[in-house]
């Protein structure tokens, strides 16, 4: 779902997606991770079917660094 909030002590409105995908849409058009634009300018956005790329670290991959293992993108780990 596309998420609007208001930026407080600004006339700025914050959008995102609360999926974690991009949203499409603004001025100029294109995909976005967020977007802050005027109040005023009603700028609409949709959700994409594009995930945004995270830095967190899965349990599984934390476990793999913890235990000295490698990670291969399973559930556990292949020891080094």
């Amino acid at each position: 779902m596309i998420v609007q909030e208001a930026i407080e002590g600004t006339n700025l409105i914050r959008s995102y997606s609360d999926s974690g995908v991009y949203i499409h849409g603004g001025f100029p058009e294109a995909d976005y991770e967020e977007a802050i634009d005027p109040v005023d300018t009603h700028r609409t956005y949709v959700e994409t079917d594009r995930y945004i790329a995270s830095d967190e670290v899965s349990d599984a991959e934390a476990l793999a660094i913890i235990t000295g293992t490698e990670y291969n993108g399973a559930e556990g780990g292949e020891e080094v």
